[in-house]
């Protein structure tokens, strides 16, 4: 299930000139804007646009959908971020000279850049942190609703979380990595990824319903909010735009790395 990331693209007619004032290195999480000018075009019958702000390169704040949000950032430039149902897909190692069974997917894989902000998809209270073999650095949170939340195969941490920590929902936990499979510090095994997992008090459940619930929702509120930028940028209300913008992105703290 893609997440269809993109850019908003700037449109410009014939002879439209377009100055883009925020630098390609721009801040990851910073707001910039950008600065398109028109010579007029009244002759031709269209009405000049006077200015155009556009947001930088930035995540989406949290979205709550049903008292939950989406475990994986996304962000409003072009990147990666897709899902399908690998729920009990079988789970096979290299030993002895071939492959062999060793168990059974108990999660869901969402494939996303290194680096992206992990979102605690509830509130509660932090259980675990810290690597195991196969899920490599992993937060395990303990919701409200008694359910076990765990995010794996993390490339950091963020600060503040810890085993006894208490997170909102929506708390940025760590960055996607491709951490596990060995010992501490292993990585590289695979492409980066989120494995996020439910236990309920009777075994392990299937996360994927939950997802594409939370993922169309998701969807659906940053489009409207994408679409009030555009909006407000049209007419040049620069400082309705701003409070907008910083109302539908967020800065987070994040980790450097493993």
């Amino acid at each position: 299930m893609p997440g269809r990331h993109r850019r908003g693209a700037v449109l410009g007619g014939a002879g439209t000139l377009i100055k883009v004032a925020a630098a390609a290195g721009a801040i990851l999480f910073g707001l910039s804007s950008a600065s398109v000018q028109t010579p007029a075009l009244h002759s031709r019958g269209v009405a000049p646009v006077l200015a155009y702000r556009v947001a930088g390169p930035a995540y989406y704040r949290p979205v709550l959908v049903e008292g939950k949000v989406f475990p994986v950032a996304r962000s409003n430039f072009f990147s990666l971020l897709e899902f399908t149902n690998s729920w009990h897909d079988p789970r096979l190692r290299f030993i002895d000279g071939r492959w062999q069974l060793v168990g059974f997917h108990e999660g869901v894989d969402i494939t996303a850049e290194r680096g992206t902000p992990v979102l605690s998809t509830t509130g509660g209270v932090v259980e675990r942190v810290g690597w195991t073999f196969y899920s490599g650095l992993r937060v395990g949170v303990r919701g409200p609703d008694g359910r076990y939340y765990f995010y794996a195969h993390l490339s950091g941490v963020a600060q503040g979380i810890r085993e006894g920590s208490s997170v909102q929902i929506g708390a940025v936990l760590g960055v996607v990595g491709n951490t596990g499979y060995g010992p501490p510090g292993q990585r590289d095994m695979f492409a980066p990824h989120l494995h996020f997992g439910i236990e309920a008090p009777g075994g392990w459940i299937n996360p994927y319903p939950l997802l594409t619930t939370l993922y169309r929702g998701t969807v659906a509120r940053e489009q409207r909010g994408a679409a009030e930028l555009t909006r407000l940028a049209g007419k040049g209300n620069a400082a309705a735009w701003t409070r907008a913008a910083r109302r539908l992105f967020m800065s987070p703290a994040l980790a450097q790395g493993e």
